[in-house]
C-alpha cells in the first residue's frame, strides 16, 4: 500500500481547498503552472491521442490536456478529488474519471491502452521499493512509441534531497523519486530518461517507450 492510500482522509479533506493551495504558487507548489505547462509540452503531439493522468486530483493537468484535444482517463484513489474534477470538467465525451485504489501499481486497463501517461504532484506517494514496479506497470499500459511524463517534487540523488530538507523547513519527508535511481529502472525497460529542473525541489522528467524489436 502506498502512502496516498494510507493518508486518504487527508486527500479527501484537501479536495475542497486544493486549488487554493496550488494558486498560491508557494512552497511545494512554487512554479506550479510552469510544471504543468512543461508536462503538456513534453507530451506534444501525443496529446491528440489517449492520455492517462495518474493522480488526476482536481483535474488541473487534465483540463490542459482536454484543451489540446486529448481523450483523457484520470485515475485517483480519492473520491472527493474525483468529485471536484468531475464538477470542474464534466460533462465531456473525451473524459473518463476512474477511482483506482493504487493507481501507479494496479492500473485497471489493458496493455498498450494509452498514447501518453502523465502525472503531476503524485509520484512522491509511491514508496521507493515500489518505484520500479510502478514503472513496469505504467509501461505495460503505454503503447510503443508513447511518452511518459512526470512533474513532481523529486531530486537528482540522495545528497540533493538531504540538502533540500535542510534548506526548506516546510519540506516534509515523502517518498521523493531520485532521478539517478530511476534511470537504471527505465534502462531495463529500454528507455532513456530526460529531465529538467523547475525549482530546487521540483522537476519534470520524461521518456518514451521503445517500439517492439
Amino acid at each position: 500500500m502506498d502512502s496516498r492510500q494510507t493518508h486518504m482522509p487527508i486527500f479527501d479533506r484537501w479536495a475542497t481547498t486544493y486549488d487554493k493551495s496550488v494558486d498560491s504558487a508557494r512552497g511545494v507548489f512554487a512554479r506550479y503552472e510552469t510544471v504543468l505547462d512543461l508536462v503538456v509540452d513534453r507530451i506534444g503531439s501525443h496529446a491528440s491521442g489517449r492520455v492517462l493522468d495518474i493522480g488526476v486530483g482536481t483535474g488541473n493537468l487534465t483540463q490542459r490536456l482536454l484543451h489540446r484535444g486529448a481523450k483523457v482517463v484520470g485515475l485517483d484513489p480519492s473520491e472527493a478529488m474525483l468529485a471536484k474534477a468531475n464538477a470542474k470538467l464534466s460533462p465531456r465525451s473525451n473524459l473518463q474519471l476512474v477511482r483506482a485504489s493504487d493507481p501507479f501499481l494496479r492500473i485497471p486497463f489493458r496493455d498498450e491502452s494509452f498514447d501518453a501517461i502523465a502525472s503531476t504532484y503524485a509520484y512522491h506517494h509511491v514508496r521507493p521499493d515500489h518505484k520500479e514496479a510502478s514503472l513496469q506497470e505504467m509501461f505495460r499500459v503505454l503503447s510503443p512509441g508513447g511518452v511518459w511524463v512526470v512533474g513532481d517534487l523529486m531530486f537528482e540523488d540522495e545528497q540533493d534531497e538531504q540538502a533540500a530538507l535542510r534548506t526548506y523547513s516546510w519540506l516534509e519527508r515523502e517518498h521523493f523519486a531520485r532521478i539517478a535511481e530511476l534511470r537504471p529502472f527505465l534502462a531495463r525497460l529500454g528507455a532513456k530518461l530526460d529531465s529538467h529542473p523547475i525549482t530546487p525541489f521540483t522537476w519534470v522528467i520524461w521518456t518514451s517507450k521503445p517500439h517492439h524489436k
